[in-house]
């Protein structure tokens, strides 16, 4: 006899934060790269600690949403963590990867020439 599983799971908040993570750190390191920002060592293991720190909290946040809603709405849940974690890769990306103190050589603004105008960053 199987028990029941209580609780939202682990593996759906594990690979959602892992993908939120990964989007965000690409998004954040293509900025540094089109905008010539530091040096690619450095960002990229600046990036890399960033990475689980970023997973972790993304996953937290899908585990916590997902037992919010409970079992029984879980399209609904599934919804709401996916607006909330595009909102958080977002503002990670205009906080992270648009550096206000770093002086624009390539970018004005520090904005890359590939980021969408209709996206305020």
């Amino acid at each position: 006899m199987r028990a029941a599983v209580h609780g939202p799971g682990f593996l759906l908040p594990l690979g959602a934060g892992g993908v939120a993570a990964g989007v965000t750190v690409y998004a954040v390191a293509a900025t540094w790269r089109a905008c010539d920002v530091g040096n690619d060592s450095a960002n990229g293991m600046i990036l890399l600690l960033l990475f689980p720190v970023l997973w972790g909290v993304f996953a937290a946040l899908w585990s916590a949403v997902l037992r919010l809603f409970g079992a029984g709405r879980r399209a609904g849940a599934c919804a709401v963590a996916v607006c909330v974690s595009v909102g958080l890769v977002w503002g990670l990306i205009s906080w992270i990867g648009v550096l206000d103190s770093y002086p624009a050589p390539v970018c004005p603004g520090n904005v890359p020439p590939w980021w969408p105008e209709i996206i305020p960053v």
